[in-house]
């Protein structure tokens, strides 16, 4: 009887984990053979061993350059989305008029489309007729009228400030929910013994939603390991690899510059990467990442 149990429970779990072997087992292992060949995608590939891999660390200056974008890019924004989204959230709290419309308000951007983004601020950024332009011929601040995007030494910090204004209504949105599991009572006892709301904000609230900043944190080097579609559209990784991040890497060396076999290995190097980094921030870190839990 307890066979058979076993074989119904089996069966059950079959179609998750045939899904699972196709679109996740499967193409895992493919990049990590397609790695070991040079290939174009089209062509009889030729088997090259670990070459694509020594290149990349001992030769590709654009990887290196994804690397200090990527290390300018999760402190930059996880940092201010946190901190942001946080003080969003704590002041809507307080029972302001029309606070659902405010949350909406902050929350539409994570909701659009990071093409539509996009689009918008590199319009926004346009030296030549762009709303910054336009303000800076206005009020007379010339250091408005610059081409952003267009500059090495400023192109990757003008894309992070569009990533924390479009997601810092979903770091909000977390707060809030994690401010639900705080008792009023706590924050009302406070205020009532005298306490600003800078210090019950700092050394009460912030305490309290502990496991709210590790799972931010957490999302927050996913998603930079991931960031493809806001760059890609803004600057295609410009100017000379100033705002390149692996992803848009990948995509250039696989579909633009036909060379799969790198690419893969690109690939494989970026799924290791997030692989540790998630291992090492749930053991070193000891987040727990449900809102109901203690942390």
């Amino acid at each position: 009887m307890t066979e058979n149990r076993d074989w119904r429970g089996f069966a059950f779990l079959a179609p998750a984990l045939a899904l699972f072997g196709v679109f996740v087992f499967y193409p895992a292992f493919y990049i990590f053979y397609a790695a070991l060949f040079q290939w174009d995608g089209v062509n009889d590939a030729a088997y090259i061993g670990l070459e694509n891999f020594l290149t990349i660390f001992n030769d590709d200056k654009a990887f290196w350059l994804s690397m200090r974008n990527a290390a300018y890019w999760a402190p930059l924004t996880i940092i201010p989305q946190m901190i942001l989204g946080f003080l969003i959230a704590f002041l809507l709290e307080l029972r302001v008029p029309f606070v659902n419309i405010f949350r909406a308000v902050f929350y539409v951007p994570a909701i659009v489309s990071p093409v539509v983004v996009g689009i918008v601020w590199q319009r926004i950024y346009n030296p030549f007729g762009g709303f910054l332009s336009d303000v800076g011929q206005a009020s007379g601040f010339k250091w408005l009228i610059y081409p952003y995007l267009a500059d090495t030494d400023t192109a990757i910090f003008a894309v992070i400030l569009v990533n924390v204004w479009q997601w810092m209504g979903f770091s909000m949105l977390m707060y809030i929910a994690g401010m639900k599991g705080i008792s009023r009572d706590i924050l009302e006892a406070a205020r009532l013994d005298g306490i600003s709301l800078r210090q019950i904000a700092i050394h009460l609230a912030w305490p309290m939603l502990r496991h709210v900043h590790l799972t931010l944190v957490l999302l927050g080097v996913i998603g930079t390991l991931q960031t493809f579609p806001l760059i890609y559209i803004m600057t295609k990784g410009g100017p000379n690899h100033a705002t390149e991040m692996l992803p848009n890497y990948i995509f250039q060396q696989g579909f633009i510059l036909q060379n799969m076999g790198y690419a893969s290995a690109l690939s494989v190097v970026l799924l290791l990467l997030s692989l540790s980094l998630s291992i090492f921030q749930v053991k070193v870190l000891g987040a727990r990442f449900s809102f109901g839990g203690k942390s």
